[in-house]
C-alpha cells in the first residue's frame, strides 16, 4: 500500500514537472515607476501560491490553463497598493509579467493628498495681496512715464542727426580719396554671388531638416496624447491601432519617448504595455 501511494506521487509531481511553465516579472509603484519591495504575490493554481517579491523581482511555475495573479503591497498591516492580471499559459515556456501596482479605491484620495503635500508647502500655495494704488499715485505714474518719453523721443532724434552727419562726411571722403578698380568690384560681385548662392543652399536645407522635425515632435505628440486620453496605459499592439502612421515608425517613436523620459515600457508575454509618467 505505501509502495503505491509513492508511485502515486511520483507520477504527479513528474507530470506536474514536464508540463509546468514559468512566471516572472517585477512589480513596480504605481508614480515613481521604481520596483517596490515586499510585495505579496498570489496565483490561483491548485494549490494556491503566494510568495513575497523581493527586491520587486518574483518567480511562479503553473501548467497550462487559466489564472489570476494578485499582487499586494502593506505598511503598517494597511493594504496601500494592488493590482490583478489574468493569464493563460498554453505551452511551457517562460512568461514575463511586470505589475503596476496601484493604490487601494479606499486610500485613493488619502494617498493623493499625502503626494500633493509632499509637493506643495501651505508656503508655496499662499498668494499675497498687492496693495491697491490710490489715484494720485496712478496720475503721478503716467506723468513720470510721459516725460520719460518725451525724454527719449527727443535723444533719440539728436543721435540720429548726429549719426546721419558722420555718415554723409564718411562717404565723401571715401569718395574723394578712395577709387574701387573695376577688377576688383567684378571680383567682389563674383564672391558675393557665390556666398548668396551658398546662403540659398543652406536656407533650403535648413527650411527641410525644419519640416522633419516638426513631422516628428507631431508624431510624438500625437502618441502623447492618445496614452492620456486612454487613461496612461496601452500595450503596443494597441497604440498601434490608433496612431496615424505605420508600425515601423511607432516603434521609433516609442524609443525616443521612451530615451526622453516621458513614457516607460513593461515587458508582458510576447508584448509590451505603454506607460504614460505622470510624475517625474
Amino acid at each position: 500500500m505505501k509502495n503505491k501511494i509513492l508511485l502515486l506521487l511520483f507520477l504527479i509531481l513528474i507530470s506536474n514537472s514536464v508540463s509546468s511553465a514559468t512566471i516572472s516579472g517585477t512589480t513596480f509603484e504605481w508614480y515613481s515607476l521604481e520596483p517596490l519591495d515586499n510585495v505579496i504575490i498570489e496565483i490561483n493554481t491548485t494549490p494556491n501560491q503566494t510568495i513575497v517579491a523581493e527586491k520587486g523581482n518574483y518567480s511562479l511555475n503553473a501548467k497550462e490553463g487559466n489564472y489570476l495573479l494578485k499582487a499586494k503591497y502593506f505598511e503598517n498591516n494597511k493594504l496601500i497598493y494592488e493590482t490583478e492580471e489574468k493569464i493563460t499559459i498554453e505551452n511551457e515556456g517562460n512568461f514575463i509579467v511586470d505589475l503596476l501596482l496601484f493604490p487601494t479605491i479606499n486610500e485613493n484620495e488619502y494617498l493623493i493628498d499625502d503626494f500633493n503635500d509632499s509637493i506643495f508647502s501651505p508656503e508655496e500655495l499662499t498668494i499675497e495681496e498687492e496693495p491697491q494704488q490710490t489715484f494720485e499715485e496712478i496720475i503721478a505714474g503716467l506723468v513720470l512715464l510721459l516725460i520719460a518719453i518725451i525724454l527719449v523721443f527727443y535723444g533719440a532724434r539728436k543721435i540720429t542727426k548726429a549719426t546721419t552727419n558722420l555718415e554723409t562726411q564718411h562717404i565723401g571722403i571715401e569718395e574723394k580719396y578712395f577709387e574701387i578698380p573695376k577688377e576688383f568690384s567684378k571680383k567682389n560681385e563674383t564672391k558675393e554671388k557665390e556666398i548668396n548662392d551658398e546662403i540659398k543652399e543652406e536656407k533650403k536645407t535648413s527650411k527641410k531638416e525644419n519640416t522633419e522635425t516638426k513631422n516628428i515632435n507631431k508624431e510624438l505628440k500625437e502618441v502623447l496624447e492618445i496614452l492620456k486620453n486612454y487613461g496612461g496605459r496601452l500595450t503596443q499592439k494597441e497604440l498601434r491601432e490608433k496612431v496615424t502612421f505605420g508600425e515601423a515608425k511607432t516603434s521609433l517613436i516609442i524609443a525616443e519617448l521612451e530615451e526622453m523620459g516621458k513614457i516607460k515600457k513593461f515587458k508582458k508575454g510576447r508584448g509590451n504595455i505603454i506607460i504614460l509618467k505622470w510624475f517625474t
